[in-house]
């Protein structure tokens, strides 16, 4: 496992259907371990900047990144699709 459960990490790649960018920050809630025909994967939470929760996501382990030390958040306001 890769990235440990209610760890912090950030999206790999824009996920437009869930009106989510990379760099995103998500927080890991569970780990679904994959098979031959299936990568590892997570679900992650999203939250917005008071703590809610957006929207909950299972996603690919190659679809979240690490944080690094030197990243600053910032906040961005999803505009309707």
């Amino acid at each position: 496992m890769k990235f440990e459960l209610y760890s912090n990490a950030a999206l790999a790649e824009d996920l437009p259907e869930k009106k989510l960018k990379k760099g995103d920050m998500v927080t890991v809630v569970e780990y679904l371990p994959g098979n031959e025909s299936h990568p590892n994967g997570y679900v992650v939470e999203v939250t917005n900047v008071l703590g809610n929760t957006v929207c909950v996501v299972a996603l690919s382990e190659s679809q979240l990144q690490t944080l690094v030390p030197n990243a600053i958040p910032s906040m961005r306001i999803p505009i309707a699709a």
